[in-house]
């Protein structure tokens, strides 16, 4: 019997950006439905999040649920979350047909700490959804991103 090796790995490579002196945010580009996008690499963020503002910029007619379940920031607070179904991410090479369940959360608070720190705004947050299905590991002395896709699942 032959096994054949459905995974495919992938690098992507990282921007550390410093916001102020020890405050860093780990980036990465990438696009959704072709239209690019800054992505905050997040391993304390237990879901990715999209920008909703972005969101109904570039996806007009996408389709939005209420989430169901526990939701909360560092600042311990529950908060309501809208979920959809994200078409066409792609990150460096990797192009996924469909991102499911991806919140949508206002960057606003965001964003607007990113223009006073004089630096782009950002889309995306990519979290353990991500990084823990797909066996990431964010590599600083390479300075990239490595995940593996398993084109089976």
């Amino acid at each position: 019997m032959i096994f054949m090796d459905t995974t495919k790995k992938y690098s992507v490579k990282l921007h550390v950006l410093q916001l102020e002196e020890g405050d860093y945010h780990t980036l990465i580009s990438g696009s959704i439905a072709g239209h690019s996008a800054r992505i905050v690499l997040d391993t304390g963020a237990s879901h990715s999040c999209l920008d909703i503002n972005f969101a109904k910029l570039i996806l007009p007619e996408l389709q939005t649920e209420e989430h169901e379940g526990v939701t909360a920031g560092i600042g311990g607070d529950d908060f309501d979350v809208l979920v959809a179904d994200v078409p066409n991410l792609r990150i460096g090479r990797y192009r996924m047909p469909l991102f499911q369940n991806m919140a949508l959360l206002d960057f606003s608070y965001i964003n607007m700490a990113y223009v006073r720190l004089n630096k782009k705004p950002v889309q995306m947050i990519l979290g353990n959804d991500f990084f823990v299905k797909n066996h990431a590991v964010i590599n600083y002395e390479e300075g990239f991103l490595h995940f593996t896709i398993d084109k089976k699942k």
